[in-house]
């Protein structure tokens, strides 16, 4: 057995290499080389090669991850061979390699979306968007992958045996067989190679309203959030100053965050019921979808804008930068980010979507690895006492894997290593992430 066999691409030349030896994410990885399947018997053919070589490999998409999720040193399989989409009325099926911003304009020739919208939609492929459990902006509304994923076709190393309350990554969500395909989103890979899925899709809403809200202080935001969500918005989003100082937009001085608050249904009475519970200022009120569109297009710009704030000072890291909290326990953030802004001095930038509690914090540090294991520990440790997780939709990666025990405990943890045996029991399937 050997990867001669395979119809597509196998790659082993430096450039090559090189060029798949990084991500989006601070990290480098270079593989022994990289194969890019024609179709499923390919992916079949180069996995019993992997298992019987005893050599990783790990499935990529485009490669937009921000903690290292698709690299590693073994074989690195590039799906974007895998570019099918069928398009039924609730539903679509999609091949891995299909990139976002392809699918978006076929739905939207039909008149449908997809739910989640990652801010790098136009680049990142389902496949990923399915290993990180992607969501976005709208996912207080239109849930993240899991809540629309339907059905998958996954190659396996090893066919689990798995009941009803099967251990897996998201036991929460595995209720009963039927629903042991929600085990692969979140993922990354370390489960099985996704060929196919299935995927709920949605009417494009008729009319929406969006309304950019201003404050004056970010705790008196993240505490109005509580009652913003009652009223059943389609997305709620924080922008604090160093990011909305490159909007290129005049605030009043006063102004030093803002919520982006949307509205695709009952929309009149939803706006004046929020006149009324809103303790900020509202400083545009648009229905128009070209200027929406450009209001969502500075937002979903925060990363290249944190970047650009922080990388011209210190050095970045995106460890601690995808926390999620309770709601109601979002304002408890603010004490924590001041307690290691005096113990380490960093800059801290903080924006995302918290309709679902889910901020990403970007922190810059001097030149010192061992302060940003420090800040992540600590954080984590007060993000997980306030009933919070430590990543809310970029997954593990690199970046947090070691992160995950401490997250759920020893006894959970090993659950989550039985299930990884029972799919993956040579541990070639992207090692390194979740279970480390």
């Amino acid at each position: 057995m050997s990867l001669q066999d395979i119809r597509g691409q196998v790659l082993c030349d430096d450039y090559i290499l090189n060029y798949y030896s990084v991500d989006s994410s601070f990290y480098k990885i270079r593989p022994k080389c990289v194969v890019i399947p024609k179709n499923v018997s390919d992916v079949i053919q180069c996995v019993k090669f992997a298992r019987k070589s005893k050599i990783s490999v790990t499935a990529r998409g485009g490669g937009t991850g921000l903690v290292g999720s698709a690299l590693n040193s073994g074989i690195i399989m590039d799906l974007k061979n895998f570019d099918k989409i069928k398009l039924a009325k609730n539903y679509v099926t999609v091949q891995p390699g299909v990139r976002k911003g392809k699918l978006d304009q076929v739905l939207a020739k039909k008149g449908k979306f997809l739910g989640p919208n990652p801010s790098v939609g136009p680049y990142c492929t389902i496949g990923g968007m399915i290993g990180t459990n992607a969501s976005g902006t709208r996912s207080l509304k239109y849930g993240s992958m899991i809540d629309n994923l339907l059905a998958v076709t996954v190659v396996v190393t090893n066919y689990p045996n798995v009941s009803k309350n099967s251990c897996g990554y998201r036991l929460d969500r595995v209720k009963d067989p039927k629903n042991i395909h929600k085990i692969i989103a979140g993922s990354e890979g370390t489960l099985g190679i996704v060929v196919s899925a299935k995927l709920r899709i949605y009417n494009i809403p008729k009319k929406k309203t969006l309304l950019v809200v201003g404050y004056n202080s970010p705790k008196l935001a993240l505490h109005n959030c509580q009652k913003i969500i009652q009223l059943e918005p389609s997305a709620v989003e924080y922008i604090d100053d160093y990011t909305m100082r490159n909007f290129g937009k005049k605030f009043p001085k006063s102004i030093k965050c803002l919520l982006f608050v949307e509205f695709d249904g009952n929309i009149q009475y939803s706006v004046k019921q929020f006149r009324k519970i809103s303790d900020g200022t509202i400083l545009y009120k648009t229905a128009k979808n070209d200027t929406i569109s450009k209001w969502w297009a500075l937002r979903n710009a925060s990363l290249h804008y944190s970047l650009k704030n922080l990388l011209a000072k210190q050095t970045t890291s995106h460890i601690i930068e995808d926390a999620t909290l309770p709601v109601e326990k979002l304002e408890q953030i603010l004490p924590v980010l001041s307690k290691l802004k005096r113990k380490f001095n960093p800059v801290f930038v903080m924006y995302g979507h918290t309709g679902n509690g889910n901020l990403h914090v970007r922190v810059s540090v001097s030149k010192n690895k061992d302060n940003v294991d420090k800040i992540a520990k600590e954080f984590f440790a007060e993000i997980i006492r306030l009933g919070g997780t430590i990543t809310g939709e970029h997954g593990d990666g690199i970046a947090r894997t070691k992160f995950v025990k401490m997250q759920y405990g020893s006894k959970t943890y090993s659950l989550f290593s039985k299930l990884k045996r029972e799919f993956d029991p040579d541990h070639i399937l992207n090692p390194g992430k979740i279970i480390s």
